[in-house]
């Protein structure tokens, strides 16, 4: 019967934190992939698109960077739940923090 709960609460566990680290993994992917379809110009020998970080490249670095943190800490998130949940979880914060600073440059560079 133990056995039977911790299989159980392992389940409880991967369906109650799974769909965090799997939206946050296809926001960041497929914003990655949207900003390849982006105009872009060359600043300081650097592309930055002209959309939204015209003249602005160290904030579309800064974007980039969250993104890619939050990309990662979603992707190993993912592979580490089941197996080393406290490694998860801590790499599930540095997604969840990743997006919201990402979010939270684009909302910066949009209101005026």
């Amino acid at each position: 019967m133990g056995k039977t709960f911790a299989i159980s609460s392992a389940k409880t566990f991967a369906i109650s934190s799974a769909p965090l680290e799997e939206i946050i993994f296809g926001v960041s992917f497929l914003t990655a992939l949207g900003l390849l379809k982006l105009p872009f110009e060359e600043i300081g020998g650097n592309p930055v698109p002209t959309f939204i970080f015209k003249d602005r490249p160290f904030f579309f670095h800064a974007f980039l960077l969250c993104l890619n943190f939050a990309f990662t800490g979603a992707v190993i998130t993912i592979y580490l739940r089941l197996g080393y949940p406290k490694v998860a979880r801590h790499c599930r914060r540095l997604a969840i923090a990743s997006i919201a600073t990402a979010g939270a440059i684009l909302v910066w560079l949009a209101v005026p």
